[in-house]
């Protein structure tokens, strides 16, 4: 069957010299009657010399063939063999897996002693570390070994699994309890290969032998130094984790320096970057091995890497800027005199770990990880262990290589985002992005709200000011009264005296605003301001997966405030990703609470104590903190409709949102109505619209004014939409979030 005209074409061929048998022998036979009309004119296909014709325009044919094969292997969308698509990502950065591991959550358990003294307390300081790297090996099949991520860490308050008793005394108390962490883990087994390395060359690469090479740990040589592995050569900065155990600034999770005001939100490890020219890439090489690939450049006369570090070409010649010619040709390539494109290990023996594992074997159901490791604590606690593990829920991810579309579309999506943080999703996405072991990111909203909020900033302040110096304007008052006092009621030094003792406060009035005036020029004129910054406010989540997030936590000495490491990861995480000329700034989000009162009439032939756990199973699903974000309203009409889908439920009397009372009640919905927020009605309430109603302005928490934990004052009742459908959130600059916390205690109603 013929390959070629117009019938047998197909958007995958390419046509690049548009060339095929039969266009070249009629090529060649046009060719033959100009320039040879009189010597061959037998084009008869019988004949010898159409013979020749054709055997030539086979062979053009044929090489018309392999240019436009070769053409169609340039082309990503096209190409068909595996070398050339992995060449074409890693051209365009996407860096192709050679397998794919299996992720797990682990959920370790280990016995603590409880406080001396009050045995209702557990003894948390006891508890031990467990760095990561604990090995558990599946029950159905002893080659799979899946291995932790994270330390397991039973100094952390709370646990989302429930810290149990697990013995009594004689007295009946409670010895010891049974604390329950969970960690994820990737199924995989660590290896180490060590690499001698001779005379340094430009773009050193060595090859590890084993396949399905997940990741690399650590690369160390024989003098003690690490090399880190980057995304590319020219990327001198890398990212270092330190567990908080190894910070000697910090004592525990879940503060950011010793002594410094704690969170109920811990944050196990912080974040920084490093400048280092002892970096290297990894390769996925054809055969499905990995290639770790070094730098360019060498340490000049055995000095530090900051006194003259090299191009390996360079050795020899003067380095740009290290001469007085100002004329002098300089690289523009070259970045700077000493970093290069990193460095080439020299004369050193590198010892590499590794992990290799994965594929669609290491996808084991729940169950199937209850091997408890035999390993002690290492914080020095050598009496803590292990007494338990299993996986509750299966292992999944596991797979095993790209095949080529995989390749092919994973490049073009990787191609389309540049891994950059450009618009207000990317942010987004980039802060979701954050591993958990930096901190539990819960809710994100990007804006850029900056002139608002330097107006309310200068507001507080001189508001601050007028609060703090109230008393000069009534020594003001008292002085004009001296003055005018005659001198027969009031001698002259008195008056002098009286003076004197308000020129200083006045003095020191004055400094103060021209203090601040400065301070809001200068801010105004500063780089933040110019720049237009990056509003990112985030809220996180505690251990017991509760909303954190409060911008006044620090002057109300509360804890629940996001914790400040986590601002500083967040900030430095998106310092690799983000414009040069975006300034980011991190802020606290708002919380509101709420309760739920609601009142059903059932079916005659409902159970109506069955109706009422249904429906208050119905509330806690809607209001599942997992789909409530910055700024979403709250549809009553929708609640209503889920609560009328209920089997037994005839129709609904009312809900009711609310921090204090059921507005909506006949005052008869339950016999005894505990109000679980005890906000007081009065409040100090904002008028956010203008309109002269108190309409749900925020309010900090005292002890006196709310709950101690239950986010901010907020009105639901004037919050409500024209037709009392919709409960609006608050119209202010900072972002909020609708929580309904407890629910367990913050939904009643009645079921009649």
């Amino acid at each position: 069957m013929p390959t070629y005209g117009k019938e047998n074409f197909k958007e995958s061929n390419v046509n690049y010299l548009n060339k095929d048998f039969v266009s070249l022998r009629t090529s060649l036979m046009n060719y033959a009657k100009s320039y040879f009309p009189n010597t061959y004119r037998d084009f008869n296909e019988t004949s010898p010399g159409m013979m020749l014709l054709e055997m030539n325009a086979y062979v053009g044919d044929v090489l018309s063939f392999y240019v436009d094969q070769q053409y169609r292997e340039m082309l990503l969308p096209l190409a068909e063999e595996r070398r050339n698509i992995i060449t074409m990502a890693n051209m365009f950065g996407y860096k192709v897996k050679p397998i794919v591991p299996s992720y797990v959550d682990l959920t370790f358990t280990s016995n603590i002693r409880s406080q001396t003294g009050d045995e209702s307390k557990i003894n948390y300081s006891n508890g031990g570390i467990f760095d990561a790297g604990v090995e558990v090996i599946s029950d159905s099949n002893s080659d799979l070994i899946f291995t932790t991520l994270e330390p397991i860490d039973f100094q952390i308050t709370g646990s989302n699994d429930g810290d149990t008793i697990a013995t009594l005394n004689g007295s009946g108390l409670a010895s010891t309890y049974t604390l329950s962490r969970t960690v994820r883990a990737i199924s995989a087994n660590e290896k180490t290969i060590t690499f001698q390395i001779n005379a340094p060359e430009k773009f050193k690469k060595i090859t590890i032998p084993d396949t399905d090479v997940i990741d690399i740990i650590s690369c160390v040589d024989s003098n003690g130094n690490n090399w880190y592995e980057v995304d590319f050569l020219a990327q001198d900065k890398v990212p270092i984790s330190t567990h908080y155990t190894d910070d000697i600034n910090r004592d525990s999770a879940y503060s950011t320096e010793t002594g410094g005001l704690s969170s109920t939100s811990a944050v196990p490890y912080s974040l920084r970057y490093i400048k280092t020219s002892k970096r290297f890439t990894r390769e996925t090489n054809n055969n499905n091995t990995t290639s770790l690939v070094f730098g360019n450049g060498v340490l000049k006369n055995g000095q530090l890497i900051d006194d003259g570090f090299i191009d390996l070409e360079q050795i020899g010649i003067i380095i740009p800027g290290q001469t007085n010619d100002l004329n002098q040709s300089i690289d523009p390539l070259l970045g700077d005199e000493y970093s290069t494109l990193g460095e080439a290990p020299n004369q050193t023996t590198l010892t590499i770990t590794y992990r290799v594992g994965g594929g669609i074997n290491s996808n084991v159901p729940s169950g199937d990880l209850t091997t408890t490791p035999t390993i002690t604590a290492q914080n020095g606690n050598t009496s803590a262990t292990l007494t338990s593990v299993i996986n509750n829920a299966p292992a999944r991810g596991g797979k095993d290589e790209e095949d080529i579309e995989e390749i092919k579309e994973k490049t073009k999506a990787f191609f389309s985002t540049q891994n950059r943080a450009v618009t207000k999703e990317d942010y987004e996405a980039r802060v979701l992005n954050l591993p958990s072991k930096y901190g539990n990111v819960a809710k994100v909203y990007v804006s850029a709200n900056f002139e608002k909020r330097l107006d309310e900033d200068l507001t507080n302040q001189v508001n601050a000011i007028h609060t703090n110096n109230n008393n000069i304007f009534s020594d003001l008052d008292l002085i004009q009264t001296v003055l005018e006092t005659p001198n027969t009621e009031i001698s002259q030094t008195e008056k002098l005296q009286a003076i004197n003792g308000v020129i200083q406060p006045l003095q020191n009035y004055s400094n103060t605003i021209n203090n601040l005036t400065s301070n809001m020029q200068e801010y105004i004129a500063s780089a933040e301001y110019q720049l237009s910054p990056v509003e990112v406010t985030v809220l996180g989540y505690n251990i017991k997966k509760e909303l954190v997030g409060n911008p006044h936590a620090i002057s109300l000495g509360t804890t629940d405030n996001l914790p400040k490491t986590l601002k500083s990861n967040i900030k430095k995480y998106l310092e690799n990703f983000n414009l040069l000329t975006d300034v980011v700034v991190i802020l606290d989000g708002y919380i509101v609470n709420f309760g739920v009162f609601f009142d059903v009439i059932a079916e005659k032939y409902s159970n109506k104590q069955e109706v009422k756990l249904n429906c208050i199973q119905k509330i806690k699903e809607y209001f599942d903190i997992n789909k409530m974000q910055f700024n979403q309203p709250i549809y009553l009409s929708q609640l209503e409709f889920e609560l009328m889908g209920i089997e037994g439920v005839r129709s609904i009397g009312h809900v009711t949102l609310t921090q204090h009372e059921d507005y909506n009640g006949d005052g008869n919905l339950l016999t005894s109505p505990t109000y679980t927020y005890s906000y007081s009605p009065s409040g100090n309430g904002a008028d956010l619209n203008g309109d002269g109603i108190i309409d749900g302005g925020f309010v900090d928490q005292s002890n006196a004014e709310g709950t101690a934990g239950y986010g901010y004052k907020y009105n639901f009742k004037n919050a409500l939409s024209d037709d009392s459908t919709i409960i609006l959130p608050p119209n202010i600059s900072t972002p909020t979030v609708f929580e309904l916390k407890n629910p367990n205690i913050n939904i009643q109603g009645r079921v009649r």
